[in-house]
C-alpha cells in the first residue's frame, strides 16, 4: 500500500500553494491490488474529480481528473504510473456493411450491420477490446456478404451467358 498526502503544509508529499487548499487537504491511497482511493481529510474544502465536487471518499480510475483549488493534479505520476491513453477508435465498417446488405447478401450484411453499430458505443464507454472485437466481426461478416454476393452474381452471369449461347 502506498499513501500520498496532498495539501499546502510543508509536511505533505505533494505541496500545493493555493489559498483554496487546506493544510492536509486529502490523501490518495493505492492498495495492494492496485486500486486507488481519494480520501478528503479536510471536509470543509472540496476536491473535484472529473468536475464533480467530492467531500468524502471516492475510488479513482486512471483516466480521472483530480482538481484541488486551481490545480489539476497529475496524481498517477505520484505512483510512477503513466496516464493511460485511449487507443485509436477502430473503423466500424458500417457504410460497407450497409452497401453489402443492399447489393450483395442480405443475411450476412445484416449481421455485419449489427456488429458495426456496436463499435462506437463500446468505444465511447471505454470497452476498447470489445469495440475492436465488434469491428473485427463486422469486417468478417462484410467480407462474407461481399463474397457470397459476388459468387451469386458470377453464377447468374454464367447461367445468363450459357442460356444466351444455347438459344
Amino acid at each position: 500500500m502506498k499513501i500520498v498526502k496532498i495539501g499546502s503544509d510543508s509536511g505533505n508529499d505533494v505541496i500545493i500553494n493555493d489559498p483554496a487548499v487546506a493544510g492536509v487537504h486529502c490523501i490518495i491511497i493505492m492498495d495492494d491490488n492496485g486500486l486507488f482511493r481519494l480520501e478528503n481529510v479536510d471536509t470543509q474544502t472540496a476536491t473535484y474529480v472529473n468536475g464533480i465536487q467530492q467531500r468524502g471518499n471516492v475510488v479513482l480510475n486512471g483516466s480521472d481528473v483530480v482538481k484541488i483549488g486551481d490545480t489539476v493534479l497529475p496524481w498517477l505520476s505520484y505512483f510512477n504510473m503513466a496516464v493511460p491513453q485511449k487507443p485509436q477508435r477502430p473503423d466500424n465498417f458500417l457504410a460497407w456493411s450497409i452497401l453489402s446488405t443492399i447489393f450483395c447478401c442480405i443475411p450476412f450484411g445484416v449481421v455485419s450491420i449489427v456488429y458495426a453499430s456496436k463499435v462506437n458505443t463500446l468505444y465511447a464507454a471505454g470497452f476498447y477490446d470489445l469495440a475492436n472485437d465488434a469491428a473485427k466481426k463486422a469486417r468478417i461478416w462484410f467480407w462474407w456478404a461481399f463474397g457470397v454476393g459476388l459468387g451469386v452474381w458470377v453464377i447468374y452471369l454464367i447461367i445468363l451467358a450459357v442460356t444466351a449461347f444455347l438459344a
